[in-house]
């Protein structure tokens, strides 16, 4: 049953004048780069930044292309416990007027996975939804989501610092998500580290070159939130 979700999973796929961010221009790192493409919003409150960056939703007709992509097999029923914890996703959908858009799929993998299908399914494993609360399910889903406002970049399917800074960038749309919200957006940190201690038991994955590591993305953190204070 597994089978195909795995092979989805595979295929598919948050003013800075600062020393720390003067210093991380002089090396124009993937943590650099994010930043600056959030210094072109200096100025703007949360919301306004988020609309300023916001793209229109997918079609109805690529949504439904989507959905025809997915396996017959692996689509699991939430428990009610489950379905608790994904009511946590709503205000975030609600927010970014996607509550229409996008489905919410739990999937049969042993990985603890949260995953954004063709911009219109969001896909995630059981595991993910036994170990992470529900807020920072709420968190990661922010993330998931923000990977549809630069869906374009993902599409063509860059590697190492290009992905490392498109992640970032997620990292940065989840936390001024989280803020607008009035959520705390340092827990997309703890929901990141939850589910990377989950999947160690896996090995290391293939791809580990392409994602920031959780330290880059707590610094990013930092350094975004901070000048926003």
């Amino acid at each position: 049953m597994r089978i195909g979700i795995v092979t989805l999973v595979i295929t598919a796929h948050t003013l800075f004048t600062g020393p720390a961010f003067c210093q991380e221009q002089e090396t124009s790192t993937p943590l650099s780069a994010a930043l600056r493409f959030f210094d072109a919003l200096t100025g703007m409150d949360p919301d306004s930044s988020l609309r300023a960056v916001r793209p229109l939703p997918v079609s109805a007709q690529a949504r439904e292309l989507a959905r025809a992509t997915l396996p017959p097999q692996g689509a699991l029923t939430p428990t009610r416990e489950e379905a608790k914890k994904l009511a946590a996703l709503t205000p975030v959908l609600i927010y970014h007027e996607r509550e229409q858009v996008f489905d919410i799929k739990v999937i049969d993998l042993p990985q603890a996975f949260v995953g954004l299908h063709e911009r219109a399914i969001l896909l995630i494993s059981r595991p993910a939804l036994k170990v992470l609360t529900a807020w920072e399910l709420q968190a990661l889903g922010a993330h998931e989501l923000a990977h549809d406002f630069f869906s374009g970049e993902f599409e063509q399917d860059p590697h190492g610092s290009a992905r490392q800074q498109l992640e970032l960038q997620c990292d940065g749309i989840a936390a001024l998500t989280l803020v607008t919200l009035g959520q705390d957006p340092m827990r997309l940190l703890a929901a990141t580290k939850k589910l990377d201690q989950f999947n160690e038991r896996f090995g290391t994955p293939s791809n580990v070159a392409d994602y920031p590591t959780w330290s880059d993305r707590k610094r990013f953190l930092n350094a975004l939130l901070h000048i926003r204070q």
